[in-house]
């Protein structure tokens, strides 16, 4: 009996790691892309990141003249030429914001950059809707979401325009995602795909955007990997620089991200990114709208959270796993010869996957557990003896 004890106690020593509660978003996505669902009706939470990335933006050539004496200006338009020219900078941008669910299948999210560079950045607004029902671990998913940008970025494009005039920037997105975990627990895959109507807020002025994201991710219990591809389809508008565009669109640009994600703790979870154009890594200087080479990290944690059920579903499914690789494991590591001898000899011997009642009663045969022990020619001895082994044997018949 005292083996199978130590057996339960071990057991639930090593279950108890896999057990702990996390705190996680049914609307977890991965950077840059946006899953279909919504946090839980009354959750808070707040996010955070922070990314190195190249400002690529054109600057006229009156403009750049002006910067040299106009004794030398002919001279500096012989030697660099009477055309527009791109600005490089490399910059470190933080990003702040927070997310509340307004109802079980809506939310509101704020995001902003305190700081591009430069000067103060935008502040983003996005509602989001998805299909009611949300709450149970689906399969498939679709949302929508309706965005509001409050843009603080220079209108250097369009004619007699040098200021923000800081009108929101109003765009939609439309997301999709397929939960593979809920089809084959062994195998905790998420794809998401994304369309949004706007790409990058300052080129707004500049091009006509389409964006569309694809991402795969192993959502793991404490730790995943996600490999993220986007294609960026824009279209020039008549700007100062480029006053008759045509109606054709420009090569498709592409952006191939590689991440992480882990749980820090049971609250934080902590993304890692690395990204770049694929088909033109170098060369990404040589246009405004390319995506240069960047590196991002953010976190999101709960202030005010209650378990959803779609959680509560993936939670346990993963537990189910982890006893299943637990027997596995036990079963490739049968206990010793010695070991078996010994516990086959009693109740003991019984194995945890079949103690019961029933059982319990036909392993402990009803049997003078002092017979030869205790047996003497000692009248009150012998009497005495005998009271305890009856009592002893109520005992045992309790148990049984």
């Amino acid at each position: 009996m005292s083996k199978v004890i130590a057996a339960l106690v071990s057991l639930g020593l090593l279950a108890q790691p896999a057990m702990a509660a996390q705190m996680r978003s049914r609307s977890e996505g991965v950077p840059g892309v946006q899953a279909s669902n919504t946090v839980g009706l009354g959750d808070i939470w707040v996010t955070g990141g922070l990314s190195t990335y190249f400002r690529i933006r054109p600057v006229a050539n009156d403009v750049l003249s002006k910067q040299v004496d106009s004794v030398y200006r002919n001279d500096f338009r012989q030697l660099y030429g009477s055309g527009n020219r791109l600005q490089r900078d490399i910059l470190l941008a933080p990003d702040v914001g927070g997310i509340i669910g307004l109802a079980n299948f809506l939310h509101l999210e704020v995001s902003g950059v305190p700081w591009d560079g430069e000067k103060l950045g935008a502040t983003t607004a996005r509602l989001k809707l998805t299909l009611p029902g949300n709450d149970n671990l689906r399969v498939l998913g679709i949302g929508v979401c309706l965005n509001a940008t409050l843009s603080t970025e220079e209108d250097i494009y369009s004619k007699g325009e040098t200021t923000p005039g800081f009108d929101p920037l109003l765009y939609f997105s439309v997301m999709a995602d397929l939960d593979w975990i809920k089809v084959s627990p062994s195998l905790p895959i998420k794809l998401y795909l994304n369309y949004s109507s706007l790409d990058d807020y300052t080129l707004v002025h500049a091009y006509s955007q389409h964006r569309i994201v694809a991402a795969a991710e192993y959502k793991g219990y404490r730790k995943g990997y996600y490999l993220r591809t986007e294609t960026l389809l824009y279209k020039p508008l008549a700007t100062r620089f480029n006053p008759n565009p045509g109606a054709s669109f420009l090569p498709a640009f592409f952006e191939l991200g590689i991440g992480y994600r882990a749980m820090l703790g049971d609250r934080i979870s902590f993304t890692a990114e690395a990204s770049l154009d694929p088909i033109h890594p170098i060369s990404f200087y040589s246009q405004e709208a390319s995506k240069p080479p960047r590196i991002s990290v953010g976190f999101q944690a709960p202030l005010v959270y209650n378990e959803t059920r779609a959680e509560a579903i993936r939670a346990l499914i993963f537990n189910e796993e982890q006893r299943k690789q637990m027997r596995l494991a036990a079963a490739r590591n049968p206990a010793p010869k010695s070991a078996q001898k010994d516990s086959s000899a009693g109740p003991s011997g019984l194995k945890l996957d079949e103690i019961s009642l029933e059982e319990r009663k036909a392993a402990t045969q009803s049997k003078d557990m002092l017979k030869g022990v205790l047996d003497d020619a000692e009248g009150e001895a012998v009497e005495k003896r005998k009271q305890i082994r009856g009592e002893l044997k109520q005992i045992e018949d309790l148990l049984q």
